[in-house]
């Protein structure tokens, strides 16, 4: 019998005989979970004809051989769907790939499988990427419906905003009502949420409590979150939650596998959702489409419950080389998930929504080149028609007085959100440029509205202390390497610009939310203190790795220069570090985009983005004396230097 290969790198096991079928087939790839060998990751078993088997743990950025188990003690040892998989064949001394892959199964089945406390898994694991840590899993994914979704979160912003929007109520349209993303976000390390967290990104956290008595802990973790508001009218905000799938079999699980006490508050959560669906009460919602019924019980629980409006948004990303399935295809699987649900109607504040999957050259996403003419597919919008002005009534309600710290939070916010709307497009060329660059320059020109600097802020001032991220001792790949490598790895023989590092921080905190959020949060990669004989200079960075562009990146770091220029306190941050230095509180600014000499090199989108940068920064020079500039991260030679220098 032949192996049946398929798109989204799985390997079908379909024979009775595993161990037959080993023997028969030559080398086999499977992801495991073997408690015994470990409680707190998935492994790799490789094996070949010739009985040479290992064992491998790839949890940490080095591989680990834990042993050489038999054959048969794997495969008795697990159950295919469950707690074993196979995976596609990959060379086992990458062990950057298997990283990342032992993290996608972490943080897709660990949760289901392991007897340990979700809280201890999180300990263990929580400076890794793509891994839970607490009740939010971090970092940015290699490929599939995660990292489509965080491409068009942050980089198609625009388009995936406008595909929600027109699949909301036309009412609401009218209204003109903006939608914001709270998750993944990039400067948030992309990080998805669960539980009285994901409450929280959407300005629902005091009501923790009462989700915890409809739903045990390790609810649903959501794909992406956003409000929807209407500020100029006083209106409440809604919530959207999005599920995303990118092949079909994403669509199916191994089902509910909570203890019994967990499980009985999640039937009663279930049957309550049921009746409000209008679904048949003898449909399974537990077994294979069990993380379908969980979202729909936990639309109810925000509609019903809170009484607060909220939509479900199931997107389906059409041709994702995962695992490519045409819209046809979708739709057909979708009729039978919802009968199998018992769903005879359309499930009200509903949306099935369908995005062309983002092209790439590599199923890596190593580019990210869109054609021209990408257009946004067709979506089923459940809410029905009739009957608007109640789910315009029930969505927003509007509110008597809005307070003055709200006003002062959302004109901030829509300052700070229109630098990302310019910053973001579609398609591998940067559009209308010179328009783009005229609104640049107004919105550097423009008054920062609202009360939005920072005093001196105590965190910031420990002195020998410059990586602030949660994962100093095993920094995420890409954007957090390449800064603790700065700050920690090198610092001592790193020059930037020829001038040498005295002090330097990340994660430098630029804005005061006065609602105690990251409502509208901006944040600096890396702030840097040099010297060169006697005069100094301060270097504000925006680090990339692979991903965003130039374009993208630039209009990121001119935003942080604004507010930095703008923030007496934010400048003196290392006069406080260091006070014995009694550095002046004029020092000259340089905002440096700072990357691998890759990001600017790459055909496509990425390097199509470098021109048009460079008028964009000579005309904030000419304009204003703004002095920024791109750069690129030298680890062989220890140097931040400027993009064109060559790299020997």
């Amino acid at each position: 019998m032949p192996v049946l290969r398929r798109k989204d790198g799985l390997v079908s096991d379909t024979l009775n005989n595993d161990e037959g079928f080993l023997m028969a087939f030559g080398y086999k790839y499977l992801m495991v979970y073997l408690p015994d060998f470990s409680r707190n990751s998935f492994l790799l078993f490789v094996h070949n004809p010739a009985g040479s088997t290992k064992l491998r743990d790839y949890s940490g950025e080095k591989q680990r051989v834990l042993g050489q188990p038999p054959t048969q003690t794997v495969l008795g040892g697990t159950v295919l769907g469950e707690t074993r998989f196979s995976v596609e064949e990959y060379p086992a001394s990458d062990d950057r790939y298997w990283h990342l892959r032992t993290l996608e199964f972490n943080a897709r089945y660990l949760s289901l499988v392991s007897n340990v406390d979700p809280s201890e898994i999180a300990n263990e694991n929580q400076e890794q990427v793509g891994v839970q840590t607490r009740n939010v899993i971090r970092g940015r994914a290699q490929r599939g419906s995660r990292r489509q979704l965080q491409d068009y979160v942050n980089e198609h912003e625009e388009a995936i905003t406008r595909a929600v929007m027109e699949a909301l109520p036309p009412r609401l349209q009218e209204l003109a009502t903006h939608i914001r993303w709270v998750s993944p976000i990039a400067q948030d390390d992309y990080a998805e949420y669960r539980d009285g967290d994901f409450l929280s990104a959407v300005q629902l956290g005091d009501f923790a409590g009462e989700l915890a008595s409809f739903w045990p802990a390790g609810g649903p973790s959501w794909d992406a979150l956003a409000t929807v508001s209407d500020s100029a009218r006083g209106t409440r905000s809604g919530v959207i939650l999005v599920e995303a799938k990118s092949h079909i079999s994403e669509i199916y699980g191994s089902g509910c596998q909570a203890g019994l006490h967990s499980r009985d508050l999640i039937e009663k959560a279930l049957t309550a959702a049921k009746r409000w669906c209008g679904a048949n009460k003898d449909a399974d919602w537990t077994g294979p489409l069990y993380q379908s019924a969980n979202r729909l019980a936990h639309l109810y629980f925000i509609r019903e419950r809170l009484k607060c409006p909220a939509w479900l948004v199931n997107l389906y990303f059409v041709n994702d080389p995962i695992g490519p399935a045409d819209r046809d295809t979708w739709t057909a699987e979708l009729r039978k998930v919802k009968a199998s649900l018992g769903l005879t109607q359309s499930v009200p504040f509903t949306i099935d929504l369908f995005l062309p999957a983002l092209n790439s050259a590599e199923v890596t996403y190593r580019t990210l080149d869109l054609p021209d003419d990408c257009e946004m597919e067709g979506s089923t919008n459940d809410v029905p028609e009739v009957g608007a002005e109640e789910v315009l009534a029930a969505a927003l309600p509007p509110v008597a007085q809005r307070s003055p710290v709200d006003q002062e939070c959302d004109a901030f916010a829509t300052w700070a959100n229109r630098w990302m709307t310019l910053a973001n497009y579609d398609g591998p060329l940067v559009p209308d440029v010179s328009h783009r660059i005229e609104q640049l320059v107004r919105q550097w020109r423009d008054p920062i509205p609202g009360s939005w600097q920072r005093g001196a802020d105590q965190q910031l001032q420990a002195p020998g202390r410059r990586y602030r991220r949660g994962d100093l001792n095993a920094p995420h790949p890409g954007e957090h390497t390449i800064e603790s490598e700065i700050l920690c790895q090198h610092f001592d023989r790193i020059t930037c610009f020829g001038n040498k590092l005295i002090d330097g921080i990340n994660a430098l905190p630029l804005v005061r939310d006065a609602r105690g959020a990251r409502h509208a949060n901006v944040e600096a990669d890396l702030f840097l203190l040099t010297e060169r004989g006697s005069a100094h200079r301060l270097f504000l960075c925006e680090v990339k790795s692979e991903s965003n562009n130039a374009w993208y990146a630039a209009v990121e770091s001119l935003r942080q220069l604004r507010l930095l220029m703008s923030s007496p306190e934010s400048l003196c941050v290392f006069a406080r570090r260091l006070p014995s230095r009694c550095l002046a509180s004029d020092i000259s600014v340089t905002a440096l985009v700072l990357a691998p000499p890759a990001f600017y090199s790459s055909r496509g989108k990425k390097g199509n983005a470098v021109e048009p940068t460079l008028r964009l920064l000579g005309r904030l020079k000419s304009e204003f004396g703004v002095d920024a500039r791109l750069a690129v991260w030298d680890a062989k030679h220890y140097e931040i230097r400027d993009w064109r220098t060559p790299i020997e």
